[in-house]
């Protein structure tokens, strides 16, 4: 028998077939708890937008086994799935006795009693149901800014620096045949899904390059560079990105899906990445020191 499901009934049928717990699924699919629990119930407001919706119904339906670009197209169009639904022929028989079989005008008038623990339990039920929707309002994830242009720098820290290089301009004069240009340092601070890399000693142009391991897929944004303002999904048919930071900008923001799997460099010198630990979007904001232009001389 043919019935239309929601796209959180196919795949919680799946999973609890598959004899998988939420825990369990989690380790699977490398998609949160909380967001499988909003797949499975259909409650994609929970989820941080449109993209990650996408991404987690396409990651999740694969590891369990589904057809992945179905599930999307049914998201899309807003429908549910068509499923052949085995009918148990047990369900809807029920063998009578013939001491039990009450003739119509043999039934006994039933009187307030009878229906009181049929209003106990749905009194018990509907507690339950307001108090399960009341944890889930209160505990309901706010979604996160995948992209912002919300950074900020110190300018006056920027123009120190600078009026410290033209003060000692004439003092390093002399050595400036004998010395040789400084290597790039990266400072990292922050921690679980932010952080800020503080890159001194650098000229243009600045190049990050990103790769990604094989089987992982991951969503790359960046700020104040040549990637596309809707970002760049890497995976295993393209799993490397070159960007160029704009000339003379002093930041940029870059936005990810997950680190896991994920290696960046800046003109060649990796980013330390161990301090993202959250599995969900992260966000890396390169704090952007150049050299001068009589240093990049040295």
């Amino acid at each position: 028998m043919l019935t239309i499901k929601t796209i959180g009934q196919v795949l919680k049928e799946k999973r609890t077939s598959l004899g998988l717990d939420l825990s369990e699924a989690e380790q699977l699919t490398q998609v949160q708890k909380l967001y499988i629990v909003a797949l499975e119930t259909d409650d994609y407001k929970a989820l941080p937008g449109d993209f990650y919706i996408k991404a987690y119904l396409k990651q999740y339906a694969e590891k369990l086994g589904l057809n992945a670009d179905r599930i999307i197209q049914a998201y899309d169009e807003g429908k549910g799935i068509t499923v052949e639904d085995k009918e148990d022929i047990l369900e809807n028989y029920h063998f009578v006795k013939p001491s039990e079989r009450v003739e119509p005008e043999e039934e006994v008038p039933k009187t307030w009693r009878h229906y009181v623990p049929i209003i106990s339990l749905s009194a018990a039920a509907l507690l339950i149901v307001v108090g399960v929707f009341a944890a889930v309002i209160m505990n309901k994830p706010e979604t996160p800014d995948l992209i912002t242009n919300d950074y900020s720098y110190s300018k006056s820290e920027v123009s120190t620096s600078k009026s410290s290089t033209s003060s000692t301009k004439p003092s390093e004069s002399s050595t400036q045949a004998s010395s040789s240009k400084p290597e790039p340092t990266i400072a990292i601070s922050g921690s679980s899904s932010v952080m800020i890399a503080t890159i001194s000693n650098i000229s243009d142009p600045i190049k990050v390059d990103f790769s990604v391991a094989a089987g992982r897929t991951i969503w790359v944004g960046m700020t104040n560079s040549n990637v596309p303002a809707t970002g760049q999904t890497l995976s295993d048919g393209a799993n490397s990105l070159s960007a160029l930071v704009t000339t003379g900008a002093e930041n940029s923001v870059i936005t990810l899906g997950s680190v896991q799997g994920l290696t960046i460099t800046v003109n060649g010198k990796a980013l330390d990445l161990s301090s993202l630990t959250t599995t969900g979007p992260n966000k890396i904001t390169l704090q952007i020191n150049r050299t001068t232009s009589n240093s990049a001389a040295q």
